[in-house]
């Protein structure tokens, strides 16, 4: 081959060399998206067991839920909960500090994989997540200063307060247009602080906070002046948060809860925070359904 000859065959392997590299480019492509569709199809249950860990986002301000001691130390129903429900998946737990706005937004982005968090299942945050069955039942309603406030009727009008992010907003405003009231918004308070809210209507800057009747109870208990209303806006129903669309997940959680409850363990951990001799009881509203094995 001469000279001439290869001067001109090479615009034609230049051509040829940048057509490999341009498909070696694609098929890497390829793969790292396959790689990255086959991620998004992968259980959390899975991921859990590979670790070995179990990474549950639980509040901590919110007693008897889920608090920490002065000591430093996670205590709750909710830990409680989420201890027995990694023994029942046969890993370690790793316990996650959210909120009632970051135990949504993390399972979403993957940085925990279960919430159990004192979350109502509503319609709203069913579009966002999946939850496992109810495992805890209890009622809204609003803390009011004693002698001030005697039923729901009188707080129509009145500014009140609610947890940001609680569906406590929204039951308040139903039973007030099931009651024949309007709702004005600009007559209630968001606190991101439930302690605030509380001490909102200690001090009568606002004539009642709502939020679920355990919560009150604990955080009002050592207050003569404050009383809680026996009325309810609303009832609560707490699942524990998982990934949308994840069936794998939610079944073994929800397995894992009919197991704690039929062992007795459930009665157990219930008795400890709400029972008759805790510091907040309540009576039990309802139980965690167990499916028949076959």
């Amino acid at each position: 081959m001469t000279q001439g000859q290869l001067t001109r065959r090479g615009p034609a392997w230049r051509w040829n060399y940048s057509l490999i590299w341009a498909l070696q480019f694609v098929l890497v492509a390829a793969c790292v998206f396959e790689s990255e569709a086959a991620d998004q199809q992968k259980s959390v249950l899975d991921n859990i067991k590979e670790r070995g860990i179990l990474r549950a986002g639980i509040r901590t301000d919110n007693p008897p839920h889920g608090f920490i001691t002065p000591e430093g130390n996670w205590v709750g129903f909710d830990v409680d909960i989420a201890e027995a429900l990694a023994k029942e998946l046969g890993v370690k737990l790793e316990k996650v500090k959210v909120d009632e706005l970051t135990r949504i937004s993390y399972l979403q982005t993957g940085q925990i994989d279960i919430a159990v968090a004192s979350m109502s299942h509503t319609r709203k945050r069913d579009e966002q997540i999946d939850f496992s069955q109810t495992y805890f039942w209890s009622k809204q309603t609003f803390v009011v200063k004693k002698g001030k406030i005697h039923r729901l009727s009188d707080l129509v009008g009145k500014r009140v307060g609610m947890s940001r992010g609680s569906h406590a907003i929204g039951n308040w405003r139903d039973w007030l247009t099931h009651n024949g009231y309007s709702f004005d918004s600009s007559v209630v308070v968001e606190f991101g602080n439930k302690r605030a809210g509380v001490e909102a209507v200690h001090q009568g800057a606002i004539a009642g906070y709502a939020e679920d009747y355990e919560i009150l109870s604990s955080l009002a208990k050592s207050d003569p002046l404050l009383a809680i209303l026996d009325e309810a806006i609303g009832m609560k129903q707490d699942g524990i948060g998982v990934r949308e669309n994840d069936s794998k997940i939610r079944d073994a959680v929800n397995f894992a809860l009919q197991n704690i409850a039929r062992s007795g363990q459930y009665a157990k951990i219930y008795e400890r925070w709400f029972g008759p001799k805790s510091d907040t009881p309540v009576p039990p509203a309802g139980e965690i359904e167990i499916w028949p094995n076959g």
